[in-house]
């Protein structure tokens, strides 16, 4: 099954992370669907689509938006799946509604999107002085930014508000866009 302009998904595991294991025992952390911390961001892909001409495939594991597995309560306070499932366990979400991909080799950001480390405040003593907050070290960046000289492993400084929290590689990093990098430091 294909579509003309939507990517077919699935989640990694389930819609939701709300609980962790500790001490061999399965502990939940969330009870609540409100708090989009919780929801699940990883996705496999079932399928492109027919007028895809990139780089992902199916098969590898993208990054999407906290809204996609999101439930919701309706009007009459009923659970309901997000706007972007289909059926069973697969989601239709476009292009615009992820982020990043693995491609079995390495993590790749997408179009304008980036992945910043953010500098750890606790310990100021392991940075220089000028750097404060909003900034960070760029983790994964994108082809715009390399093509202006910001590579991987370059330290940065990001316009307020512009980071959004993601857990990849058991690591904290921030999503942001190109447009939100507006120093190299």
């Amino acid at each position: 099954m294909k579509s003309p302009r939507l990517f077919l998904i699935k989640p990694v595991g389930e819609e939701y992370n709300n609980s962790i294991e500790l001490a061999g025992q399965k502990i939940i952390i969330n009870s609540t669907v409100e708090n989009a911390k919780h929801v699940n961001r990883f996705a496999e892909v079932i399928s492109v689509p027919i007028y895809y001409d990139g780089d992902i495939k199916p098969g590898d594991i993208i990054i999407v938006h906290h809204n996609v597995f999101r439930i919701y309560y309706d009007t009459k306070g009923r659970a309901k799946k997000s706007p972007n499932f289909f059926r069973d366990d697969i989601y239709m979400i476009d292009p615009f509604q992820f982020y990043m991909y693995h491609n079995g080799i390495e993590w790749k950001s997408v179009d304008d999107w980036c992945f910043v480390r953010p500098i750890d405040k606790e310990n100021p003593y392991l940075y220089e002085k000028a750097l404060e907050e909003n900034t960070g070290e760029l983790v994964y960046g994108n082809k715009r930014l390399f093509s202006r000289g910001v590579d991987n492993g370059s330290l940065i400084k990001f316009s307020k508000n512009s980071e959004y929290e993601f857990i990849v590689n058991d690591e904290l990093l921030y999503r942001m866009n190109t447009r939100d990098v507006i120093a190299l430091i």
